[in-house]
């Protein structure tokens, strides 16, 4: 860790603390870094001296003089004097903190409690959209083309089969990729071409309505294995596209000859799904109902789960964040061998033999994170859900049940009932509240975010943002990221977070300038 060149030497002030100070107290003056939170507590110290226990740091440091909210003082020991303080740009502490968790650069214990961020913020509670309000939002969403989202309510409801096979099957095959360490053959690809081209359609055909049943993903084609973007990195398959929620209502066009996959549009993206995980409903109306209840249970909690149970289609069931599903008010009597007592009742999507719409009543207990509607769309609660995922890992297109930068964004919206389009470059397109940054300055950018609402999105080439505030001159985010510069060692090139971080906009990319300087577009969702 760089400790800005400290001497590894004690002065006389320093030989009263600990007899380690002593042993170390004739070479000269002596350096410590202290660091301090938000409120001006002290986080941690660290000196070059390894005879210096931390106890004796903090002993140290504990009375200097500090600037309340400074991040970082760098404390010198002369000729056995008091302890001069000059504020410093501080490094994060490899330990952990008092919390027991490590942080990036910049972050307290308490900047990782959303009440740290919403006591910020005076009109935190304040509606942002009323329902009727976010209901337009969605429309003009939808009505815009360069967001690339679908109204599947008023897609064409016949289609022709056999000219989307043929356009479907017709793709180049990627390069570059891996399939259990070796590169993937033509072959491989051929084969998938040809379950394409197997598929049972005609020139007219009817359009099916479905929804998911298990939390999946969608691909760009129809296959069931890991297709690594290296020999050796099994968590990024570039050809995975976007996440499909339990109950996601989705249309369902032409299914792969093995009848494994199904191509399908959700609202905001189109791709393969697994065709055990969808159920194809009876009618548009049916699906409808099911995918818009009059009463809806949503989960807020970064994950819920199902209690055990017999039954394989209810056992342990995963639901994300923003989940929706049907509450069931009337009394149903017994639900999986049990009494509802104390627990919502939903009715689960799950399907037939023939892939058919056949739910079942499940229980959630009342002690989940959930609550009944959409939560209210306040800056508060932005802050609230962005902070409850901190941790979660990334996953690419949302790989391994978890999202990537966009689909944590949109995940967090979905819980206010705003459907956000599905990538950094179509949420830029979103017809209000878009802001043009890339002709500013840095001190444009940061006067910008001055006024900015917590939970505004801030876009950059290759990545995006949920901005909560500003602390001590810095700029906070909460991010699913996959790679940064190491602050430490910027000249050695990217690290791996991999999760969901708060972390500041000081953060640097691949070309050693700031993730502030790089942005391009800022979206009040609004």
């Amino acid at each position: 860790m760089k400790l800005y060149r400290l001497t590894a030497a004690l002065a006389a002030a320093a030989l009263t603390v600990c007899p380690a100070a002593a042993q170390a107290a004739e070479r000269g003056p002596f350096y410590v870094c202290a660091y301090y939170a938000g409120d001006g507590s002290l986080v941690g110290a660290e000196a070059a001296d390894p005879l210096l226990p931390e106890d004796s740091l903090r002993e140290l440091v504990s009375e200097g003089a500090h600037e309340k909210g400074s991040s970082g003082v760098l404390y010198r020991w002369d000729d056995g004097l008091s302890p001069e303080g000059e504020p410093i740009e501080a490094e994060y502490l490899r330990d952990a903190g008092g919390d027991g968790t490590f942080k990036a650069p910049h972050v307290t214990d308490a900047m990782c409690k959303p009440e740290f961020w919403i006591s910020k913020i005076a009109a935190a509670d304040e509606i942002i959209m009323t329902p009727d309000e976010i209901e337009a939002y969605n429309r003009a969403i939808l009505e815009t083309p360069a967001t690339n989202t679908f109204d599947l309510a008023a897609l064409p409801e016949v289609y022709n089969g056999t000219q989307l096979v043929a356009a479907a099957a017709d793709f180049a095959s990627p390069v570059g990729l891996y399939l259990h360490g070796e590169p993937v053959s033509e072959e491989y690809y051929e084969a998938i071409r040809e379950n394409i081209r197997n598929a049972d359609v005609s020139d007219s055909m009817e359009l099916r309505y479905a929804v998911g049943v298990n939390r999946t993903v969608m691909k760009a084609y129809p296959y069931a294995d890991f297709l690594s973007d290296s020999p050796t990195d099994m968590e990024w398959d570039d050809l995975v596209s976007a996440p499909i929620y339990v109950n996601e209502p989705l249309a369902a066009y032409i299914t792969t000859g093995d009848g494994r996959f199904t191509l399908v549009k959700s609202q905001c993206c189109s791709g393969w799904v697994a065709t055990e995980d969808i159920a194809v409903c009876e009618s548009k109306e049916q699906w409808e109902q099911i995918t818009h209840p009059e009463r809806a249970l949503l989960v807020t909690g970064e994950r819920v789960y199902l209690e055990p149970s017999a039954d394989p289609d209810l056992n342990e069931k995963m639901l994300p964040m923003s989940t929706v599903l049907e509450l069931v008010e009337e009394w149903p009597g017994y639900v999986e061998n049990r009494l509802p007592w104390n627990n919502y009742v939903v009715k689960m999507p799950a399907r037939d033999a023939d892939g058919k719409y056949s739910p079942k009543l499940a229980l959630i207990p009342a002690n989940r994170d959930v609550c009944v509607g959409y939560l209210p769309y306040t800056q508060a609660n932005v802050i609230t859900q962005a902070m409850k995922e901190l941790g979660n890992r990334y996953g690419w297109g949302g790989m391994m049940s978890s999202n990537d930068c966009s689909s944590f964004a949109r995940e967090i919206y979905r819980c206010f009932g705003i459907e956000l389009p599905r990538n950094t470059t179509w949420q830029g397109k979103v017809p209000t509240g878009v802001t043009d940054m890339s002709a500013m300055t840095d001190e444009e950018k940061a006067a910008y975010l001055d006024g900015a609402p917590a939970g505004t999105i801030l876009i950059f080439p290759g990545h995006e943002v949920v901005y909560i505030g500003s602390e001590g001159g810095y700029y906070y985010s909460v991010n699913d990221v996959s790679g940064l510069v190491d602050p430490e060692a910027p000249d050695e090139g990217i690290i791996y977070p991999r999760g969901v971080i708060l972390n500041d906009l000081s953060t640097l990319r691949a070309n050693h300038t700031t993730w502030l300087h790089n942005l391009t577009h800022a979206v009040e969702v609004k």
